[in-house]
């Protein structure tokens, strides 16, 4: 048993003390920080919800916006525009691995956990800001470092350069592969399909040549067979236009069937 009023014993006073106490609750502050190195400025997402006014001004949610990637969180109005300009996001890479991709073109070296991606992004961020001096790495080193200069810093730097280098080379190797034997079976596949349609149009000339002197033009469908696989002049198309009642859509549909398929069924002429 507690000593609390029950709602017999509530006096006007315990009353109004209640209710001025959940009133504090539903109102106390949501802050939310930017997600700028360094910035220490906030704002109330709860009064910014509600539409009502925060406790100090400085808490105003003006101006603030909302991102996601590889740093989530919202930016205060004094740097959206760095922060849009180099938007990161975290790309999936070989052996495990994690690489920070950014807006800018900028990408880290692959990390195996994925909890340094997002240092790696404010550290980027900062040197695009000016505030950091980027220190000068291996690769920006003029000419090969002497072997007495070497540290331990520049040895793994060498060592982790190597194993990329391969996880990398195994990587395009398989999609080199991969690429060719996709083409090699399009290649097949679409030479046969070239010769079918090829002994198809053979066909259709010898029948309306030589064999029962068809007349591809009675029918609607000879007339859109031969229209699309052999091709009409512009003047015989639109009086089989005329005669079979094509509209104009029809008409425009089997100039582009027959432009796609002419390659393959026109045969080059020689010089």
């Amino acid at each position: 048993m507690t000593d609390q009023p029950t709602l017999a014993t509530l006096t006007e006073d315990q009353l109004a003390d209640l209710i001025q106490a959940a009133t504090a609750w539903r109102n106390q502050p949501s802050l939310r920080n930017c997600i700028y190195p360094g910035c220490l400025r906030e704002f109330d997402m709860a009064a910014r919800m509600n539409g009502r006014e925060p406790a100090r001004p400085s808490w105003s949610g003006d101006g603030w916006h909302q991102v996601g990637g590889v740093s989530p969180g919202h930016i205060c109005p004094n740097h959206v525009d760095t922060v849009a300009a180099h938007l990161a996001r975290p790309v999936d890479v070989p052996n495990g691995r994690w690489m920070v991709a950014c807006a800018c073109g900028w990408m880290s070296r692959p990390q195996t956990y994925g909890g340094l991606l997002r240092p790696l992004w404010e550290e980027h961020l900062l040197y695009a800001a000016g505030e950091l001096t980027a220190p000068v790495t291996l690769a920006e080193t003029p000419g090969r470092l002497p072997l007495p200069d070497h540290t331990e810093t520049s040895l793994r730097e060498l060592y982790d350069a190597l194993e990329d280098t391969e996880h990398d080379r195994a990587e395009t190797r398989e999609a080199a592969q991969a690429m060719y034997k996709a083409w090699d079976w399009h290649r097949h596949t679409l030479a046969g399909a070239a010769r079918a349609v090829t002994a198809v149009c053979n066909m259709m000339r010898t029948s309306s040549d030589f064999l029962d002197r068809r007349d591809w033009t009675a029918d609607r469908i000879d007339a859109y067979l031969w229209a699309v696989l052999i091709g009409w002049d512009d003047e015989v198309l639109q009086e089989i236009a005329a005669k079979h009642r094509w509209n104009e859509h029809r008409v425009k549909y089997v100039r582009e069937m027959r432009a796609l398929l002419a390659p393959i069924t026109d045969q080059p002429k020689e010089g």
